[in-house]
């Protein structure tokens, strides 16, 4: 993977950090606009985020221009990653599972209670007044809009709740920061992990002039543009005949009878930006990804023949994954082990030491740096009501999870993870029992779901993938860690920012996903108050089964080079994600197999180019109708969600 460094060029400078900073109140605005408030496009529920590749290819193509007239104006290719990495690590704090949940639910939680729900006895007395909005009036107005956030009432009733969460979310990216510092040595120059993710933002920053010569681009670039194109106008104009993308083929109507039934609502989506970021996985990972989605369903078709499939949660296919999850968390600091020892050795000051000089940080300042930023979380949610002990193992697994999702996209680069509604409040209730939990446990349960609802566009990954970009000096590492807590502080405030001000306008009542968000973790909530629950030992035992089976996919895969079954596969087959993906990954995996037998390692270079254009075009397009109804309020024809 070529590094804009080992030419001579310039990664991170104020000019780059100023554009991207300048860019940051405009893309959450657009993130939010079009994600929340319009439903038309959903930029960070994949890992390549649309929106901001969109971005990146329009300033390197201006840049061209640029650079043509004016050599000495334009932007370097590091200067082009540096706002790309900026803008990426700042669209996570405005995503679709952040801030666009947390800040309707601290509004909602007043708003919605009311003498049928009774939340003003089963929930609000658990919660401190200071994390959530206990203004009726300002809570009223976010539900219903057609108000102003630019009012002195609406303004205090959001100050204290947003400096709580604002240290909340800022010590959550910043012990990221540390812990991905740590790894970075062992993932980029020992095991040399690929980052397929980062791969076309690579493309479009160093070799865009080459790209646009290529005739394989523009053909993969002309046949996803022209179909988001014809099934853009289809959305309006029913006269114009659709070209099926998605859900192109259901098996709902072929599945009419027990137990096939039970897959009837499986379909093939053939999203080319998909196809196209599936290309760059390596193929035993998207061989696993489409081999598991298969193997589940089967799960689920031997489940309805038994006649158990109605029994509650069975067959757990979240606690499953969750238990997938940690065992990669585990299984990444198990292949680090002789690192981390070094590590260990170094900040201690004891012999043999590691090198530091290529790191963002010492790794004395990142142990340290790491154990206070968890001290800050711990004690937030004591401060919340939580127990030390619940906190403790709470943030303990959510960092295990992080882990996971940066070594999945550092080693293999799924097109999308998520893990819906299976964090560690899930995992500890399920062991010990919502009834023997605690109230005030519970009311941080739910608080948290704000940032923990899903692990789509997860900070972590994009972490990781930044100090790849940014590994070849110690200056370089650094500057680029500023530039990301820069980034941090801009983008959680452009998102606070653009949030208020469209739920006041808009308002989330009516709104499918604003209403989700605003609600889940309180009707949660009132069901674990209304009806305690014990230890569910099945679903516990089968977290244990994931975690075991992963373990084991992955004790294989180092022992058997022929190994074909990878336990990232194995971990996001169940999800909401590869339900639509799956379709894609295969197609792409047929295609890369196909390609590298018959013409080998030259053949799958010349071909990377037709895939890259599969997903620009589309974006170019997804992107473009996504604003363009935002701007209208009207609904649009939207690619991916």
């Amino acid at each position: 993977m070529p590094h804009p460094e080992e030419n001579g060029h310039r990664t991170v400078t104020w000019r780059a950090m100023g554009i991207a900073c300048a860019l940051m109140p405009l893309m959450a605005m657009w993130v939010v606009q079009t994600e929340l408030i319009w439903y038309t496009g959903h930029s960070t529920a994949i890992s390549l985020f649309f929106h901001v590749t969109t971005v990146l290819f329009l300033l390197a193509l201006l840049n061209l221009l640029i650079k043509k007239r004016w050599p000495g104006a334009a932007l370097d290719p590091g200067e082009l990653l540096t706002i790309y990495v900026m803008l990426s690590v700042a669209a996570t704090l405005c995503s679709h599972d952040m801030l666009q949940v947390l800040i309707p639910m601290l509004s909602h939680v007043t708003h919605g209670a009311d003498l049928q729900n009774r939340w003003g006895d089963l929930i609000l007395p658990h919660l401190p007044s200071w994390a959530i909005v206990t203004d009726k009036a300002a809570a009223a107005d976010m539900s219903v809009g057609n108000a102003s956030m630019y009012r002195r009432s609406v303004l205090l009733a959001w100050a204290k709740p947003i400096a709580f969460w604002s240290v909340v979310i800022l010590a959550i990216m910043a012990g990221f920061t540390f812990l991905m510092s740590i790894f970075r040595q062992a993932w980029t120059e020992k095991e040399r992990l690929s980052y397929p993710v980062i791969q076309i933002p690579l493309i479009l920053s160093t070799g865009l002039k080459k790209l646009l010569t290529n005739r394989l681009f523009w053909i993969g670039f002309g046949i996803a543009f022209a179909i988001d194109v014809v099934n853009g106008l289809n959305f309006h104009f029913p006269s114009v005949p659709e070209i099926p993308i998605i859900r192109a083929f259901e098996l709902r109507e072929y599945c009419i009878e027990r137990p096939w039934n039970a897959i009837a609502n499986v379909g093939i989506n053939l999203y080319p930006f998909v196809i196209g970021l599936a290309f760059f996985l390596p193929t035993d990972l998207a061989f696993s990804c489409w081999f598991f989605f298969i193997m589940y369903q089967m799960q689920r078709v031997i489940t309805a023949s038994l006649g158990i499939e109605e029994l509650p949660g069975f067959p757990f296919a979240g606690e499953q994954a969750a238990g997938g999850y940690m065992a990669i968390g585990l299984l990444s600091i198990w292949l680090a082990r002789r690192h981390l020892a070094g590590v260990w050795r170094t900040a201690l000051g004891k012999s043999d030491p590691l090198d530091e000089s290529r790191e963002a940080f010492k790794y004395r300042t990142a142990l340290v740096g790491l154990l206070v930023c968890m001290m800050i979380l711990v004690g937030c949610g004591i401060a919340l009501g939580g127990g030390p002990i619940a906190m403790t193992v709470f943030f303990l697994v959510f960092f295990l999870y992080g882990l996971a999702i940066a070594r999945m996209r550092a080693e293999l680069g799924p097109p999308a993870h998520d893990l819906h509604y299976m964090g560690p409040e899930f995992l500890i209730n399920n062991a010990v029992g919502t009834a023997n939990v605690g109230a005030k446990n519970l009311g941080t349960f739910s608080l948290f779901f704000g940032f923990n609802r899903a692990y789509r566009a997860h900070y972590a990954a994009h972490c990781a993938e930044a100090l790849k970009l940014a590994q070849s000096s110690k200056l370089t590492a650094r500057s680029m860690v500023v530039a990301m807590l820069i980034s941090l502080v801009v983008g959680f405030y452009s998102a606070v920012w653009a949030l208020l001000h469209c739920l006041y306008v808009h308002g989330y009542s009516g709104r499918g996903a604003g209403v989700a968000f605003a609600t889940n973790a309180w009707t949660r909530m009132e069901s674990w108050m209304n009806f305690p629950q014990p230890a569910r030992i099945a679903a516990s035992v089968a977290t244990l089964f994931g975690l075991f089976f992963a373990l084991f996919l992955g004790a294989m895969r180092t022992r058997l080079t022929w190994w074909l079954w990878h336990p990232v596969g194995f971990a996001v087959c169940s999800s909401w994600s590869m339900d639509k993906l799956w379709a894609c990954i295969f197609v792409a995996w047929l295609a890369k197999s196909l390609i590298t037998r018959y013409g080998g390692a030259k053949a799958y270079q010349s071909a990377i180019p037709f895939f890259v254009g599969l997903v620009i075009g589309e974006f170019l397009v997804g992107s473009f109708l996504g604003i363009l109804g935002a701007i209208l309020r009207i609904e649009v024809y939207h690619f991916w969600g």
